[in-house]
């Protein structure tokens, strides 16, 4: 797991072009690592009842198919989870497709959970965006957030991951 974390931690960090550096978005390894948690899950749910032992039970079933569940989410993820920064704030989607509008003046707090890994964008009106650790393009995005949120909004802690994350040293997604 600590290898392919650290592979998906190290292509987010690919150079892309400048006309791809606002946009927040999944490597293509998130892809990969969802697909092939989707058929690996899915596959053994499937054998597993087509070739019954005296260990198949209902629940393995269910824990491989929720697996490959969780597969399919990571999936999703990829393709619907997008978004674009710039001077005047982030829009897009979430992994839900809920379009998100947030203005840097708008914000009222802005945290980094690391157990998470994400970064948490409240709004005054309590409106929240979550940035995750694993998106391309967060130096941009912290360079633009630090740049343009009102003082006060950013806690110490989070300043801090903001300014190595600007600086080109993201939080790691793993650990």
């Amino acid at each position: 797991m600590s290898l392919v974390m650290g592979w998906l931690g190290r292509s987010r960090l690919r150079a892309r072009p400048a006309s791809e550096a606002r946009r927040l978005v999944y490597p293509l390894g998130t892809l990969i690592v969802g697909l092939i948690c989707f058929v690996g899950f899915a596959s053994v749910a499937i054998h597993t009842n087509v070739f019954p032992n005296k260990t198949v039970t209902w629940w393995t079933t269910t824990g491989f198919v929720g697996f490959a569940l969780v597969g399919l989410f990571v999936m999703s993820q990829y393709f619907v989870e997008k978004y674009e920064v710039s001077e005047e704030g982030l829009s897009g989607r979430n992994a839900f497709g809920i379009r998100k509008r947030s203005e840097w003046s708008d914000l009222r707090a802005v945290r980094y959970a690391a157990g998470m890994k994400w970064f948490r964008l409240e709004t005054r009106s309590g409106s929240v965006v979550r940035i995750s650790a694993g998106f391309m393009g967060l130096p941009e995005f912290a360079r633009l957030l630090l740049q343009n949120a009102a003082e006060g909004t950013i806690d110490a802690k989070t300043m801090d991951v903001l300014r190595a994350t600007a600086g080109g040293q993201p939080p790691p997604v793993w650990k």
